[in-house]
C-alpha cells in the first residue's frame, strides 16, 4: 500500500469516526428521553379494524374524487 493510500484510509476512518460520535451526540441530547405512550386497546382497535375502514391516506385527502 503506497502512502496515498494509507493517507486516504486514515482520513476516511477519521470521517467515518466523527459521524459516528456527532450522531451518538445528536441521539443523546434530542432523542433518548424521547418516549411514545402507547395505549394496549387502542392498538388492539387498529389491528382487527376491517381493511375497508382503515383510511391509507395521510394526507387527509380523499384519492380518485
Amino acid at each position: 500500500m503506497n502512502p496515498t493510500d494509507r493517507r486516504l484510509v486514515r482520513e476516511i476512518t477519521l470521517v467515518i469516526v466523527l459521524k459516528l460520535i456527532l450522531i451518538t451526540a445528536l441521539w443523546w441530547a434530542f432523542i433518548r428521553d424521547a418516549k411514545v405512550a402507547v395505549d394496549p386497546g387502542a392498538m388492539a382497535a387498529q389491528v382487527v379494524a376491517p381493511a375497508s375502514t382503515k383510511q391509507h391516506s395521510t394526507s387527509g385527502e380523499s384519492h380518485g374524487q
